[in-house]
């Protein structure tokens, strides 16, 4: 997690480990679940490991079908179980890992489903969402937007023209395969590893909608961009 600003206009940079998870199992199962915006592949894909991280375990076609009464996963029931968390995990952030506990993912009780593929895939998701969280590439990513941010909190009053008023502002991280950013609230952004390693493009992106906050208006711009 990255934070700049002040505690009047503060601005948080993070990628929640729950949403790697999420979408590690999404690849390495097949799903194809329908969201708003809808989410492109990873970047690096599930099979590419960090050279550091412990190599991952044979995942065992069989494990929790108990919990399905004998049955197999339905990847169709799944998918849609996987958009509704989700957009659940979206929104509450870095604590949706708090869903997540092993062996039997009590939280995931609501989604079956989605519930034993979690199981199945959630050490390797681990193993995998580690490595990638002490790569220094990604903390530099995540860093890299901070100078400049804390220049524009500092220029508000200049550009405002007044006080501004105080804010708080999420910007989410994901690593998937574009360079794209969406609106998910105008205090909410979600932004993709690609475009927040890109300092200029990132921050010209950044800058209307954090002024806007600042003004009290709704995000400017379109939705996504």
């Amino acid at each position: 997690m990255f934070i700049s600003g002040t505690e009047q206009a503060k601005i948080v940079i993070a990628e929640p480990e729950a949403l790697r998870i999420a979408l590690y199992v999404r690849d390495v199962a097949g799903l194809q679940p329908v969201t708003d915006p809808a989410i492109p592949p990873l970047d690096p894909p599930a099979d590419v490991w960090p050279a550091w991280s412990r190599r991952p375990i044979e995942v065992p076609e069989g494990g929790g079908v108990r919990l399905l009464r004998g049955r197999a996963p339905d990847l169709t029931i799944a998918g849609t179980q996987w958009a509704r968390w989700w957009k659940h995990a979206l929104e509450i952030g870095s604590s949706a890992i708090d869903d997540l506990k092993p062996p039997d993912f009590p939280a995931l009780a609501p989604v079956p489903d989605l519930r034993v593929l979690m199981q199945r895939h959630f050490h390797n998701a681990s193993l995998w969402s580690d490595g990638l969280s002490t790569d220094p590439r990604y903390k530099r990513a995540h860093s890299a937007p901070g100078r400049g941010l804390n220049a524009l909190v500092r220029e508000l009053p200049m550009i405002l023209r007044r006080t501004p008023l105080p804010f708080t502002v999420r910007i989410t991280v994901i690593g998937v395969q574009t360079k794209h950013a969406w609106i998910l609230t105008p205090d909410h952004l979600l932004l993709t590893r690609h475009l927040i390693a890109d300092l200029d493009n990132a921050l010209d992106w950044l800058r209307p909608r954090i002024i806007a906050l600042a003004a009290g208006h709704s995000s400017a711009g379109q939705r996504d961009s």
